[in-house]
């Protein structure tokens, strides 16, 4: 693998537009930034000019992505490369790597994301080149060490000179690993701590002098200790590798932080261990700006759905303001019939003869249809009424669908939330399906967190429309079911969502969950929303999601979540 920074990227791609997009945002970012329509083109390029990494997309006429990495890694096993794809197919995220990939970005391309993704890929090869600057001097030092030994019986003199050579050979080696930017940390196979650099200090806010020598089983360090401890026992016992992507810690401002650590042997032979070093990297800044990344997708299917809600409550006010003219112009009849009233009482207060005004009165009547008002203003009042509670049913779904949320799980009513969504998403499905409910009203409330929950259900109402319109058609003479249920399970709240579209064929139903898998067609949503309910239920949640499909019947969605 390389081991130096990137500057110079080639884009391969047999899309020009594409490939014309990300050399544009690239060089803006700092880059130099090359392009090539195919993968020979691409090989040819790399035979004259030093690029550092090389882009490409996966499916292109000749060659495809995988094989032109396995060809770079081959012939320029200098440059560093990443696949780029809105379609994998077969491709699953360990051929991509096993390939020779450090990564991948899916299409439609988030240059926020790829940027991240470029500055990591960077960041790890300035740190590879002065752990391999640091390992060659070691490797000297230790062969002029030899060499001394060898030799002090004859060159007496030269041990002087070699002892400053070796002392400020060390000095640099110290100043190499003090100068890498993440936390590093050496343990003896009894948890001594040996060295702790500068990083560590920072993050940890904890002095070198203060912790070394110390155990770092029994040292106070302001992590997660249970898990890191138990984490090192392990690896000392088992002589393995460990690593984790979310360990928390309190940063300097006192406020909760999120390290990336791993944990790894240092052998001096075959079955020797002289103990583990530990890398650690600050994830906090890239974390809160994946929150941020979730939170844009969230207001990106808000966005979707927005022309269907507004459509929702366009068709209630229509009709409040419909029968609010009518009111209207009924009032106007009524004060007419109303001011002959008054009339016909001051004839009779004067003693009058009336027959004349009872006359007008009954002609005006029949005029303005007084029954047809009396029989009709009691039903446009109540349907004004029914069409404003509509509205304010629609708004108050869409206003909690689109709360943000807190980043701590929270206890919330879960028929609550799905009728929400469900109202949300019904210009998705009410055009191809009839959405039933029957919720358990018992529940009590679940700790989840209500954004991403809210989302895995939107996710699935909508897959299911989608199913049973490629059954029924767009306008079917009879609509699909979708039918959702929720109830107790023991420790769990059980969520189904039933339809009866075609069902999931049994070739892809093992990969359905699978990160990069999809079925849709270019268009038609991102294709990832079952891997995304699924890493939100499973990882996020600790709860199962599973399902039960028969081919031309339809699909059962089932989601477990733990009270």
């Amino acid at each position: 693998m390389k081991s130096g920074p990137v500057k110079n990227i080639l884009i391969v791609d047999d899309e020009e537009d594409m490939c014309t997009i990300l050399s544009t945002f690239l060089q803006k970012a700092g880059y130099s930034c090359e392009s090539a329509a195919g993968p020979h083109q691409a090989l040819e390029r790399l035979k004259n000019s030093p690029f550092d990494m090389v882009i490409s997309d996966i499916r292109m006429d000749g060659m495809d992505g995988l094989e032109l990495i396995r060809e770079i890694r081959r012939r320029f096993p200098h440059v560093v490369t990443m696949i780029m794809s809105g379609f994998t197919g077969d491709y699953s995220y360990n051929d991509i790597i096993s390939a020779g990939a450090v990564d991948f970005i899916g299409k439609p391309i988030s240059f926020q994301e790829l940027q991240a993704k470029i500055i990591r890929v960077d960041q790890e090869q300035k740190i590879f080149a002065k752990l391999k600057e640091a390992n060659k001097k070691i490797r000297l030092s230790l062969a002029e060490m030899t060499t001394v030994n060898e030799s002090l019986t004859r060159q007496i003199a030269e041990r002087g000179r070699m002892q400053a050579e070796l002392s400020n050979a060390h000095r640099e080696i110290e100043a190499f690993l003090l100068s890498i930017p993440c936390i590093l940390i050496e343990i003896s196979p009894e948890g001594t701590i040996k060295r702790w650099n500068t990083l560590a200090e920072g993050i940890l806010r904890i002095q070198a002098k203060e912790v070394l020598g110390k155990n770092i089983f029994e040292f106070p360090i302001a992590w997660e200790t249970d898990k890191v401890n138990g984490a090192l026992q392990l690896c000392i016992k088992n002589h393995c590798s460990k690593r984790f992507n979310e360990i928390r810690f309190t940063r300097n401002n006192g406020m909760d932080g999120i390290l990336d650590l791993t944990i790894n042997p240092v052998s001096e032979g075959p079955a020797e261990s002289s103990g583990l070093i530990i890398l650690g990297t600050d994830l906090t800044d890239y974390k809160l700006m994946e929150r941020q990344l979730a939170q844009s997708q969230k207001l990106e299917s808000i966005g979707q759905l927005a022309a269907g809600i507004a459509h929702e409550i366009n068709t209630p006010t229509q009709y409040v303001g419909d029968n609010t003219r009518f009111l209207h112009s009924a009032f106007e009849g009524l004060e007419k019939i109303h001011s002959l009233y008054d009339r016909l009482l001051d004839f009779l207060r004067s003693g009058h003869p009336t027959q004349d005004i009872l006359q007008i009165i009954t002609q005006t009547q029949e005029e303005v249809d007084f029954e047809f008002l009396r029989e009709e203003i009691p039903n446009a009042i109540r349907q004004s009424l029914e069409g404003i509670d509509r509205i304010t049913r629609i708004v108050r779904s869409m206003k909690e669908f689109s709360h943000p949320g807190t980043d701590e799980k929270t206890g919330i009513d879960i028929n609550r939330a799905i009728e929400n969504t469900i109202t949300v998403a019904r210009n998705e499905w009410k055009y191809v399906a009839n959405v039933s409910t029957q919720f358990d009203p018992n529940l009590p409330p679940v700790h989840c967190l209500p954004g991403e929950f809210n989302q895995v259900v939107l996710n699935m109402i909508i897959n299911s429309a989608h199913a049973i319109a490629e059954k029924v058609g767009e306008a079917p003479a009879q609509k699909g079911n979708i039918a959702v249920s929720t109830r107790g399970d023991g420790d769990f709240v059980e969520i189904r969502i039933r339809d009866d579209g075609n069902g999931i064929r049994e070739d892809i139903r093992p990969k359905i969950f699978d990160p990069f898998f999809t079925t849709k067609d270019v268009g038609r949503g991102t294709g990832q929303g079952l891997a995304i309910s699924h890493s939100v239920i499973v990882k996020k949640h600790g709860g199962t999601i599973d399902f039960e499909s028969k081919s031309g019947e339809g699909t059962t969605f089932i989601i477990k979540l733990p009270m």
